[in-house]
Parts: C-alpha cells; structure tokens; sequence
C-alpha cells in the first residue's frame, strides 16, 4: 500500500515555474565564497605575472566571479595600477579586464 501512496504523490510533471525554481536553487548550492588568498599566495602570483610579462607567457587566471570560479587565459599587455587590474589578451584577441580583488590563482599554460 506504501507504494502506491508513493506513486500517488509523486510529480506526474512539473509546472515551468517550479523546474526554473529548482534550476536556480541548484545553481544557488554550488556558489561559493570569495576565496583569500595569503600573502605567500599573493607574491607567487606576482612573481608568475612580473615571469609572464618578461617573456610574453601566456597565463591562466581563476577569477571569483559571482560565486562561481571563472578562467581566463592570455597574455597580461597591460597592469593599470590606478583601476587594479591587469589587461589580458586571449588566444581570440579579446581583451579581458582583470581585477586584482577577483584573482583567485594564476599559473603558467607553458610546460617545462
């Protein structure tokens, strides 16, 4: 009898409101929060970008965005130490703008 109480209150279908609302809470669970990166953190990356910049290394930046951890991958052209962020051309030739508040990580995309 159990089961077929089951079945009887189970979703034959679900409303579009309700599917849009279970899509946003399960995109709501995956947020995260802003990472802090530690000062030793901090001056690898420098070094890695100052490395990047003298040999024209491509690079690959986490960036916190929204709750969500993004990459962007490119050259650093351009540090704007008024605004606070490194300008990142990429493989299409965009330019992305970077802020120093949103790097989460930067590493090399050259194997050695």
């Amino acid at each position: 009898m159990s089961e077929i109480e089951d079945k009887r209150w189970s979703a034959r279908f679900i409303l579009p409101e309700q599917r849009a609302g279970l899509q946003r809470f399960a995109a709501e669970r995956l947020k995260i929060e802003r990472p802090v990166p530690d000062a030793q953190q901090i001056e690898d990356m420098e070094i890695t970008v100052v490395q990047s910049m003298e040999f024209g290394a491509p690079l690959s930046f986490e960036l916190y965005d929204n709750g969500y951890i993004r990459e962007v991958v490119g050259e650093v052209h351009y540090v704007d130490h008024i605004r606070k962020e490194f300008r990142v051309k990429d493989a299409k030739g965009d330019t992305n703008l970077v802020r120093f508040l949103d790097i989460v990580n930067v590493t090399s995309t050259l194997t050695e």
